[in-house]
């Protein structure tokens, strides 16, 4: 076989690439070493980084709940609502007569925060909202009256505040305990 031949078959491929091959294949019995047995090291900053995702997760999944929260009120599906609290619950909106209809993202919304307690089955939240305000409108005036025969039946308004709430995990799922809504 001449010079140059013999540097393009196949056996002179493994023969000259063995080293970059063979560093390639001890680095996967390596990885697979350390992946059977790892070390304390290695298993504590695994375990840590599945704690991580963990609360990831539920943080994420308290503010889809909240949002499930938000869509019915404005859907009116008070009934849906109603499934996402615990029992017992706390609930305080704006007022007695007061009814919210609608919710819109704000600017301070960037400062919403849930915060998990170290079991992960409690947790804390506060967000940040525009709502709109229902006022049923009351009195006998005329000036009442003539917006009643017009379909009006409730002043609405905007108002800026927050929700603080309280979650509580039961059987794997969030659930709310309370929620109190103040303006800001």
């Amino acid at each position: 076989m001449t010079d140059s031949k013999a540097k393009s078959t196949r056996r002179s491929f493994f023969l000259h690439g063995g080293a970059v091959l063979g560093a390639g294949v001890a680095g996967t019995a390596a990885a697979r070493s350390v992946m059977a047995d790892p070390t304390p090291a290695v298993t504590r900053e695994l375990q840590e980084l599945r704690q991580q995702l963990e609360s990831r997760e539920d943080r994420e999944a308290i503010r889809q709940l909240h949002l499930e929260f938000t869509n019915a009120m404005e859907t009116q599906a008070y009934a849906a609502a109603a499934d996402l609290f615990c029992d017992p619950t706390q609930l305080r909106l704006s007022g007695l007569t007061d009814r919210h209809t609608a919710y819109r993202q704000t600017a301070t919304q960037r400062r919403d925060v849930v915060t998990l307690s170290d079991d992960r089955l409690q947790a804390a939240a506060i967000f940040h909202t525009d709502v709109q305000i229902s006022t049923p409108l009351q009195g006998d005036s005329t000036l009442v009256q003539m917006a009643r025969l017009q379909g009006q039946v409730a002043r609405l308004h905007w108002e800026s505040g927050r929700f603080e709430a309280q979650y509580v995990k039961v059987q794997g799922h969030w659930k709310m305990a309370s929620l109190r809504y103040s303006a800001s």
